[in-house]
């Protein structure tokens, strides 16, 4: 808002004029009416400069709306990144897994080559039945590589064998005879030897490889409940027993196979503490590694 200096000038000398024509006007009066003026003038300066401050106020909130819309784009923007990036991370996620299921698959499948070689060299001899490994053949009579079981197979029982005209199988005749079954691939068959085994001889030097290789068959059936009851009982009945290590290990596959991660590191982590110098402790590295545990 302005006022036209010259319009106030102007008023100011016909209103002198006035006064001075008309003649009855005092000094005094003349300078109270210039002091009138002189307020008048200072007030309409006071409104000017309020008249620029709003403009300026108003040309601030502009830029500061403007700035303010450059801003909710930018957190647009990032938020659409953002979103990417997490796409991107799931997928990235989700290959892993596969990658590291895959790397599972197939460290149990060299688990299971190995085991598979040591039985073909156990078969190709005539040593006595070795305890020192999970996969070692468990004496004459050893079978070859496994093959799969039949339909029929887990519907046949087996009539307990007898040695010398009916009498009571042997210790090595009947274990034989399971581990036989094992080898290819009758499990539900190697099960039954295997615990006939442990009824009629509980306390020999193979009861204990017994009751892991029925913790095997079920296993290889799949049954990884079961599984890990078994080998629960080899460390649990025999401590000391060559096969705990063998126990420790396949305990933890079992686990791995029922979802149970954080159960099956304990387990993968007991057979490299304890058994730090066997094949087994190897085994459960290689399994940690592939699910990206660090070995402690």
């Amino acid at each position: 808002m302005t006022f036209p200096r010259r319009s106030l000038t102007l008023s100011a000398l016909l209103l002198s004029a006035v006064l001075a024509g008309a003649g009855c006007v005092s000094s005094s009066d003349i300078e109270g009416l210039h002091r009138q003026m002189t307020d008048i003038e200072t007030q309409i300066q006071a409104l000017e400069r309020k008249s620029s401050s709003k403009e300026e106020v108003a040309k601030l909130n502009t830029s500061v709306g403007a700035q303010t819309s450059q801003l909710l784009k930018s957190n647009a923007d990032t938020g659409v990144r953002l979103g990417e990036l997490t796409t991107k991370m799931e997928q990235l996620e989700a290959k892993l897994e596969d990658t590291n299921r895959r790397l599972s698959q197939l460290s149990q499948q060299i688990a299971e080559t190995q085991g598979d070689l040591v039985r073909m060299r156990g078969n190709s001899s005539s040593a006595s039945p070795s305890t020192s490994s999970p996969y070692a053949a468990p004496g004459p009579g050893k079978p070859g590589p496994l093959q799969p079981p039949s339909a029929s197979d887990t519907a046949v029982v087996r009539a307990p064998s007898g040695s010398g005209g009916g009498g009571r199988p042997s210790p090595s005749e009947l274990y034989d005879a399971a581990y036989g079954d094992y080898g290819k691939g009758r499990y539900a068959l190697a099960i039954q030897g295997f615990q006939e085994y442990i009824d009629t001889y509980p306390t020999t030097d193979l009861t204990d490889n017994a009751q892991y290789w029925i913790g095997e068959s079920r296993y290889a059936q799949k049954k990884y409940k079961e599984a890990i009851s078994d080998f629960d009982k080899v460390l649990k009945q025999w401590p000391k027993s060559d096969k705990a290590a063998a126990a420790f290990l396949k305990k933890g596959y079992a686990l791995l196979e029922l979802g149970q991660k954080a159960e099956a590191v304990v387990e993968l982590q007991y057979a490299i503490h304890e058994y730090p110098s066997a094949e087994e402790a190897r085994l459960a590295r290689a399994k940690l590694k592939s699910l990206g545990v660090e070995v402690r």
